[in-house]
């Protein structure tokens, strides 16, 4: 049995708020079949139709609508979760690469690492 994902709530926000395939997959960085792939995956764990898909048309059914802004509510949630634990952090932490091209790095890098 499935669970419900962030991933599948990404996806499925952002094809409420483009109501196309094709902008929504450009928008979470994925090809159009993958996105579709993960909402028709989400219908079946949800066992409900989110979605009305017509030939130059899509719109969000009344379960798709209820459960786009719930869908909204715990994405914002969790940014807000994210955001929070970011403050609880008052260290910077973490690996620092920095590039820089060989002819000016003696010349820079003393002067920037300090």
């Amino acid at each position: 049995m499935y669970k419900i994902t962030l991933k599948h709530l990404r996806y499925f926000d952002a094809l409420a708020t483009e109501l196309h395939f094709g902008k929504a997959a450009k928008l979470c960085n994925i090809s159009q079949p993958a996105l579709s792939m993960q909402i028709k995956e989400l219908e079946e764990i949800l066992n409900c139709s989110l979605v009305e898909r017509e030939a130059k048309n899509l719109e969000l059914t009344p379960q798709g609508k209820l459960l786009s802004a719930k869908a909204k509510n715990i994405l914002s949630d969790i940014l807000d979760l994210e955001e929070m634990a970011f403050q609880f952090s008052k260290d910077w932490q973490g690996a620092l690469r920095l590039g820089i091209i060989p002819t000016i790095a003696p010349y820079m890098l003393p002067h920037l690492l300090p």
